[in-house]
């Protein structure tokens, strides 16, 4: 039968707390692992990717653009940094713009 916190002693208590303590530390390594990889994970896949701006009335509206990297520091960025075909450096919420398909590298002519 588990002993209540009631019938433990001081130490009995400590030692399960640290034990608690320690799986807590644990679960919150593997859901910060987990996070930082799922971030890396998003940079490869946007970095140096092609998009078109489809926004309306943008006056960038329509050109293609190569994304630079994120706005922010945020493990979720809502804006791109991008730079477009004739060298203009901007940033646009990830709304702004349409991934362009990714280039084959096998392509045949």
């Amino acid at each position: 039968m588990k002993k209540t916190p009631h019938d433990m002693s001081t130490d009995e208590l400590m030692r399960e707390i640290n034990k608690l303590n320690s799986l807590l530390q644990d679960k919150l390594r593997i859901e910060h692992d987990t996070e930082e990889q799922k971030y890396q994970n998003l940079l490869k896949k946007m970095i140096g990717r092609r998009i078109r701006i489809t926004l309306q009335g943008d006056p960038l509206y329509g050109m293609e653009a190569v994304i630079t990297g994120p706005r922010s520091k945020s493990k979720k960025p809502m804006y791109w940094w991008f730079q477009t075909t004739t060298g203009i450096e901007a940033y646009k919420a990830k709304t702004s713009f349409k991934l362009l398909p990714l280039e084959s590298s096998s392509e045949e002519a």
